[in-house]
């Protein structure tokens, strides 16, 4: 064992696949924008304002999804470098024989990862990464921001996508809507007409995704339980909303959704945590 970490395992990460086909899905979805605004009905109807504010507000929305994402993905939440040196092991703690180490409380081990993570709250199976201690806000900004970027992009296609609907009868447009794959082997759409379908649909699915994700981890947040500790009914770490938001976010938790790389310092290490009986 050596020591009270392992060796090693904090670099290990998770498949790269589904990192790849999320960005391949996100490549496709600027494509098919960068198409129907160029090429086909452009933005909705406005007025010089409008516009130069729907491309700020694009502008806004992608540099926090990208900034997001790279703090995501860059942030190791796992226990390698985490020292412990003459730190007494205390309640909760636990023996990962995986890893072969004492973990902390509230950490658990990833079989994606391959690694123990602080503060596990799950894996996210879309970018391939466990959300833990140290990665868990940009996750949170990610989901917020997300789902915004989502909407706005399905607005931005919805011109495009009407007028395709109103060349075709409401039953073939509800069909085209709801399987746009049967329609494109069924020769009922060209290749353009099904990209221009399943992109909206894409979106309108994501954005769902992340707002159901933000409502569901904003609850936690609130409540301070990872998930595993809800699925469990656990509320030890619970010391009331503002200050589990602190816990989570920093002491600039209010401003931390408009910008990834504001500094608000997280008050903890992921290793020991005030408890609501403290």
């Amino acid at each position: 064992m050596g020591g009270v970490w392992a060796a090693g395992g904090g670099g290990r990460r998770g498949p790269r696949l589904p990192l790849l086909l999320t960005a391949l899905w996100a490549a496709a979805v600027a494509l098919e924008l960068a198409y129907v605004l160029l090429r086909g009905p452009g933005l909705p109807a406005a007025g010089p304002l409008a516009r130069a504010l729907h491309l700020l507000l694009a502008a806004f929305q992608l540099l926090n999804v990208l900034g997001n994402a790279a703090l995501f993905l860059l942030r190791d939440p796992g226990i390698g470098g985490v020292l412990l040196a003459g730190r007494a092991l205390g309640r909760g703690w636990d023996y990962c024989y995986q890893c072969q180490s004492q973990v902390p409380p509230r950490s658990r081990h990833c079989p994606a990862c391959r690694v123990c993570i602080l503060r596990r709250d799950h894996h996210c199976l879309l970018l391939g990464r466990c959300v833990g201690f140290s990665n868990y806000r940009p996750f949170l900004c990610l989901l917020f921001h997300g789902a915004g970027i989502l909407l706005h992009i399905t607005a931005l296609l919805g011109p495009a996508l009407g007028a395709l609907l109103r060349t075709h009868s409401q039953l073939h447009g509800i069909v085209l809507l709801l399987l746009p794959w049967l329609m494109l082997l069924t020769g009922g759409v060209t290749l353009a007409q099904f990209a221009l379908a399943f992109i909206a649909d894409t979106c309108v699915a994501g954005a769902l995704l992340c707002g159901a994700g933000l409502l569901f981890h904003g609850m936690l947040l609130l409540r301070g339980q990872t998930t595993r500790e809800w699925a469990h009914g656990q509320r030890l770490y619970d010391l009331g909303p503002w200050r589990n938001l602190q816990a989570a976010l920093g002491s600039r938790w209010a401003l931390v959704w408009l910008w990834p790389f504001l500094s608000s310092p997280l008050p903890g290490d992921g290793v020991t945590f005030q408890t609501a009986a403290d």
